[in-house]
């Protein structure tokens, strides 16, 4: 009797991402629609020690099926640092600060920062989920601390800012955006510019392949460090 080869299972890549990636990442899903994609809560960045371990829940729940692992993540302050790869390969954005994922590349970024410094970035997303500093303003500071102090602390957070920039990455409702971001730039007095987008980095989580200049490959029990990134 012939034995027969069990056919091979399909190859299964799951990403997990900062909810604020999600109109780029959905704009490209198109290309690969059977990537799962896994979002986690906007703004952990702002306590970067939570991360890894709501980070790592995700891998740790997905890992018993996915084929490949990708973050969809920069550093963010430390926030990757002791999250480590299970069974498969972990691919990780070379990346410090997310903004370079949306302007395509960190070498886009770095340029941007040097010829503009003082500015705030905005994102489809950011805006989109009121996590802009008129939606901080208004939803956070003000039921907190009461308008003279809610103000004074959202422009305390700003003082090192000349420009709010939005980057303009294709959206649909770009336009509604647009009026968003410049509302913020004349509410906190800051000049207003913007910066085309790129969906070329959002492209390579999605479909790959993932190349070493772009993307840390870390093998399974391989932990991120601050010096993977230098």
């Amino acid at each position: 009797m012939e034995e027969t080869t069990p056919p091979q299972q399909p190859e299964r890549r799951v990403v997990i991402a900062c909810r604020v990636m999600e109109p780029e990442l959905e704009a490209v899903r198109s290309i690969s629609p059977a990537v799962e994609i896994v979002y986690l809560e906007q703004g952990l960045h702002r306590t970067p020690k939570k991360l890894p371990g709501m980070i790592q829940e995700r891998i740790d729940q997905v890992a018993s099926y996915a084929n490949e692992i990708v973050l969809g993540y920069g550093l963010c302050s430390n926030g990757l640092v002791g999250v480590t790869a299970r069974r498969q390969k972990l691919f990780v954005p070379r990346c410090h600060d997310c903004i370079a994922l949306f302007m395509g590349s960190p070498a886009q970024y770095e340029k941007a920062f040097h010829d503009n410094p003082g500015t705030y970035y905005l994102t489809p997303g950011w805006v989109k989920e009121n996590q802009d500093p008129l939606g901080t303003y208004r939803m956070e500071y003000l039921p907190k601390y009461g308008e003279k102090a809610a103000f004074w602390a959202i422009r305390e957070s700003l003082k090192n800012y000349t420009h709010i920039a939005l980057i303009n990455s294709g959206m649909q409702e770009i336009e509604s955006l647009r009026r968003r971001a410049r509302e913020n730039a004349a509410f906190f007095n800051l000049a207003y510019r913007e910066f085309a987008g790129n969906l070329s980095y959002f492209e390579k989580i999605i479909r790959g392949p993932f190349p070493a200049d772009d993307f840390l490959h870390l093998q399974p029990g391989e932990t991120i460090t601050q010096s993977l990134y230098f």
